[in-house]
């Protein structure tokens, strides 16, 4: 069945689910945004460049997975997709994320991992409900301060970025659990940081780090800190080396 026939038929059946991964794609044919009924569409390991304006025709979509392909940019209509709770576009060429992406507030899980992204828009922080959101191995130099508003998010990725400085807004992450940010060039972690009641694991591997605040062994459930390849001239204060139940890995 060749793939216009595969559309028709999804089409005719009012699919919920289409799967054209691994397809050799580097166009999407115009019928395929004519299945309304979709919800959950894979794209993944095609060699799509970009996205057409017409993938926000497909406002019933709940998953959309474009990892694996060549993407060097989204266009604005994907900001229609409101209906939206997992967005996957890790291992592509994405330089930058358009500011509509802040209309995607039903998003719960979000990757965009292994892209050349520079900067990442404001408006991410409009997704309350996302709890997992993987932006390791970008070219990151800074995290906007809305990040902050990311109030149900469980697990953030930023290692293997360029980032100098993280904002001290990541401390209003309630319900953060797991924190990456290895790899990167940060001299200083924010006091704020302490204010994490959930935070378990953080991770700050191969930065440029003397010390780490003090107010971390505040941090009421965190179990293992690792600072592997940092300088670590000042050492760690007291507070934390003592802290019970608490494991270094350095």
């Amino acid at each position: 069945m060749n793939l216009l026939d595969i559309i028709n038929k999804a089409k005719a059946e009012k699919a919920k689910t289409l799967d054209l991964s691994q397809q050799g794609l580097r166009l999407l044919p115009p019928e395929l945004f004519e299945i309304q009924s979709l919800e959950e569409l894979n794209l993944d390991r095609n060699k799509l460049v970009e996205l057409p304006d017409d993938i926000g025709l497909l406002k019933n979509l709940k998953s959309l997975s474009v990892s694996e392909n060549d993407l060097m940019e989204l266009p604005d209509t994907i900001g229609n997709l409101t209906a939206l709770e997992h967005l996957y576009l890790g291992y592509n060429s994405l330089s930058e994320l358009p500011a509509t992406v802040g209309n995607l507030t039903n998003l719960h899980t979000v990757n965009i991992a292994k892209n050349q992204l520079l900067e990442f828009p404001d408006e991410i922080g409009n997704w309350a409900k996302v709890v997992k959101l993987s932006l390791h191995d970008n070219m990151l130099t800074t995290i906007p301060d809305s990040v902050g508003k990311l109030k149900n998010l469980v697990k953030l990725y930023l290692d293997n970025n360029d980032l100098t400085e993280v904002p001290a807004s990541l401390g209003n992450l309630a319900s953060l659990e797991i924190l990456m940010i290895s790899g990167n060039q940060l001299s200083v972690i924010p006091q704020e940081f302490g204010k994490l009641s959930k935070l378990r694991e953080l991770v700050l591997d191969a930065n440029q780090l003397e010390t780490l605040p003090e107010a971390l062994a505040d941090c009421k459930s965190l179990e293992t800190i690792s600072i592997n390849e940092n300088p670590m001239e000042d050492g760690l204060p007291r507070a934390i080396l003592d802290k019970k139940g608490l494991k270094i890995d350095q």
